[in-house]
């Protein structure tokens, strides 16, 4: 843990302790109220609409891990994921068994997503020609143009991501101090309005 954590662990197991013996005077107590801590929206991106008969295959990829596969349930076959599925296909993502390009095929064109009938512009000959990439001996020549080919969009990727991570640690340590900030304040309340 780091020694922030520490910290918020022991001012709330300080609190707790100081519930526990202090319950009766704390409610006796009139006007103190705990206001509600904002951290902010967990996500400015909108949801998608998931009743759309169409889609594209790059609205469908724009997503990864959990949400991928979450949206694609709810696109391709109308329903969320069970809890087995969702662990189960996120596995064999995560692992590399399947591509996110296969399980959107093999979602949307398995029984059930055959019922629903959702259609998603280029996903079958971008499945065919990522099944011809996979060929032993034919698809490894392309396989390798289309990684030079890729390289530079793959480096600006790469920084993207670099400094998605950079913010999202920022905004965690940002959380993090808020949370500790809105402990130390009403804490000094409660010691406050306990010791006059």
């Amino acid at each position: 843990m780091t020694v922030e954590a520490d910290r918020i662990e022991i001012l709330i197991n300080n609190r707790i302790e100081q519930d526990r013996y202090e319950r009766s005077e704390l409610q006796r107590l009139p006007g103190l109220k705990f206001k509600p801590l904002h951290l902010g929206e967990p996500t400015d991106v909108a949801e998608p609409d998931y009743q759309r008969q169409t889609w594209s295959l790059a609205e469908l990829m724009g997503y990864y891990d959990k949400q991928f596969v979450h949206n694609a349930y709810l696109i391709l076959l109308r329903r969320e994921a069970d809890p087995d599925g969702l662990d189960a296909r996120l596995d064999m993502l995560r692992t590399g068994q399947t591509s996110r390009l296969e399980l959107l095929f093999r979602l949307r064109y398995g029984p059930e997503g055959k019922r629903h009938g959702t259609v998603v512009k280029g996903l079958l000959p971008a499945f065919v020609i990522e099944r011809f990439y996979r060929l032993p001996v034919i698809g490894v020549i392309p396989r390798y143009l289309r990684a030079l080919l890729y390289l530079p969009r793959m480096q600006r990727d790469l920084e993207e991501l670099r400094g998605r991570i950079a913010q999202q640690k920022n905004d965690s340590d940002d959380n993090s101090r808020a949370i500790v900030d809105f402990q130390n304040e009403h804490l000094a309340k409660i010691i406050r309005h306990l010791n006059p």
